[in-house]
């Protein structure tokens, strides 16, 4: 919802807002304190003097156009903050705390509790972003975005509050919380971004410079990604509430029936992360208590992403379940409108590594689809396999028997009444109908049995040969084309019975051998060999298959990769 105190136009040199926000009038006295007055506008209202209404007259009834006291422009006090007083002296920035001679606003006199000398200070960086830092209070603080964190409290920590000026900000109320007081601020100027404003901006950030503001306590970029790695382990070592990092999570942008995935913003570097929270099934045995069985498959999804060769970012049990990934904006290879071959073939190279890896771990995904395969295209391309919520790990004694998986790719296997369970080659049929669509035509799927009045065997009987048609008219495109690099590979992916497949470690060396795939020394990843593409190209950006595709001539040259043992 948007901010009233943001919509409002305030004069370039205003810095920032602040007002009361706890129940418990904390802040409201805070804010009155005299060493504040240089900031204060009171409140415009009160009780009137003389009556507004004729006794006469009916009491106006309540109506949803009424703006409530808060959507009052003047409502309540509110210090103002100007650039023009805070530039005279911002050593550290935009002061808070409770000693006059440091402080810019007082948040109490000295000795309130559970508020330091020096509580929270409000910075700017190079790129004007602006930030709140905690480094030197005894109780710590927590920054809420949309009444996202008001528990969060840290200590040594910081939160992004604005982007630089002119970007549009995820947040729409950012809250202060520091020991029962609470404040909200904003910056009404900084995603207009006016001129002046931006002039003021960069003047505070240069006399923070200019008076050597003490930044070693900042943690650095490098020092942010040892910290955020450490987080990245086993649920029974999880950090305390106190050391987890802190995310805010914005825009949505996946839904199944095992949870969400949102847009989320590490507050600590401002770094965008996709975060993955999960349904909580109905719990019969106590509204707080959760189901141990679903906390456990959550703990095992993260660590079968964990070992993943993209691993995850972060996982927090509390406050509420969430796995941690990096976002891709491309999103996932079915949308990224890809049209190059060659990236279809790396692409196909880097799943098979990964499965390569996964398999070895004895890990199945069990519902490969494009869909499920994010892309990201800068710097360099690559692929990452996505949603373990199916995956299970398996030994050589226990098959999946559990039907899953999207029908299209789904292996025969996986289908009621064709074997006793699948395994990791389920994967890679999977695997090898979706290379046959990149890169080849295949054909439309069957019909789908209609199963409305069918159970039972019937029902199994039906599934039965809608697979087996589909099965056979996929491989039969697949022997249909030509002989080339690829389909050297599919045709050993797309075999009907599970134990004819090849492992995903075998595909990836055929493509090594064949000279379709190289590792990237920039990232040792698994990417097209450009010898085996021709430059050329015809109008639909596809490859020229009788020269690009087809077998290389003279001796092939084998590397030595280096491939996870196992199959």
């Amino acid at each position: 919802m948007p901010d009233t105190m943001s919509d409002m136009r305030y004069d370039e040199n205003v810095f920032a807002v602040v007002t009361a926000y706890d129940l418990k009038n904390k802040a409201s006295s805070a804010l009155k304190l005299p060493h504040n007055s240089k900031w204060l506008r009171s409140a415009v209202g009160g009780v009137a003097e003389t009556p507004t209404i004729d006794s006469r007259e009916a009491t106006p009834a309540a109506s949803g156009d009424t703006p409530s006291e808060d959507d009052e422009p003047d409502a309540a006090d509110r210090l103002i903050v100007t650039f023009e007083k805070l530039l005279l002296d911002c050593p550290s920035g935009l002061q808070f705390g409770t000693r006059p001679t440091s402080s810019h606003i007082l948040l109490g006199h000295r000795g309130t509790r559970g508020i330091s000398a020096r509580q929270y200070n409000i910075i700017v960086d190079e790129e004007l972003r602006i930030w709140l830092h905690d480094y030197t209070s005894t109780h710590g603080t927590a920054v809420a975005h949309d009444g996202q964190n008001e528990e969060e409290t840290r200590k040594k920590e910081k939160w992004i509050l604005a982007f630089g000026p002119g970007m549009e900000t995820p947040f729409h109320r950012i809250t202060v919380h520091s020991s029962g007081l609470a404040i909200r601020i904003v910056f009404p100027n900084h995603e207009s971004a006016r001129s002046q404003y931006v002039k003021n901006l960069k003047r505070f950030f240069d006399r923070q410079n200019a008076h050597a503001f003490d930044r070693s306590d900042i943690p650095t970029l490098r020092e942010l990604e040892v910290d955020s790695a450490s987080t990245t382990q086993a649920p029974s070592e999880a950090h305390t509430p106190s050391q987890r990092l802190v995310y805010y999570k914005d825009k949505l942008i996946g839904t199944g029936a095992y949870g969400m995935v949102h847009t989320a913003i590490r507050t600590r570097d401002a770094t965008v992360v996709a975060a993955k929270t999960f349904t909580r099934p109905a719990n019969k045995r106590g509204l707080d208590e959760a189901d141990p069985r679903w906390i456990t498959g959550i703990r095992r999804e993260f660590a079968i992403m964990r070992d993943n060769p993209h691993a995850i970012l972060d996982f927090h049990e509390t406050p509420e379940p969430m796995i941690v990934m990096a976002y891709y904006p491309r999103g996932n290879i079915a949308d990224a409108g890809l049209m190059d071959d060659e990236l279809y073939v790396s692409a196909l190279g880097q799943i098979l590594d990964g499965l390569s890896h996964l398999h070895a771990q004895g890990t199945v995904h069990r519902d490969l689809k494009p869909e499920n395969i994010l892309v990201e295209t800068q710097p360099l391309f690559k692929v990452v396999i996505a949603d373990f919520g199916l995956a299970k790990v398996v030994d050589t004694a226990t098959l999946l028997t559990t039907f899953c998986g999207t029908l299209k790719y789904a292996a025969p296997e996986v289908f009621p009444g064709i074997s006793d369970g699948h395994g990791p080659t389920a994967d890679i049929w999977s695997l090898g109908v979706i290379g046959l669509e990149w890169l080849y035509d295949i054909p439309a799927a069957p019909r789908l049995p209609k199963v409305r009045d069918k159970q039972g065997d019937a029902l199994d009987k039906s599934w039965n040969r809608w697979i087996k048609l589909w099965s056979a008219k996929l491989i039969a495109r697949v022997r249909d084309e030509d002989d080339d690099l690829v389909i050297q590979i599919l045709s050993h992916m797309l075999e009907y019975e599970a134990s004819d497949r090849w492992s995903a470690k075998r595909c990836l060396e055929q493509g090594f051998m064949n000279g379709l795939f190289r590792r990237r020394e920039a990232d040792d990843l698994v990417i097209c060999d450009d010898e085996s593409a021709d430059p050329s190209r015809d109008g639909s950006g596809r490859f020229r298959r009788s020269q690009a595709l087809s077998p290389k001539q003279g001796p092939v040259k084998v590397k030595v990769i280096p491939v996870p043992a196992g199959s």
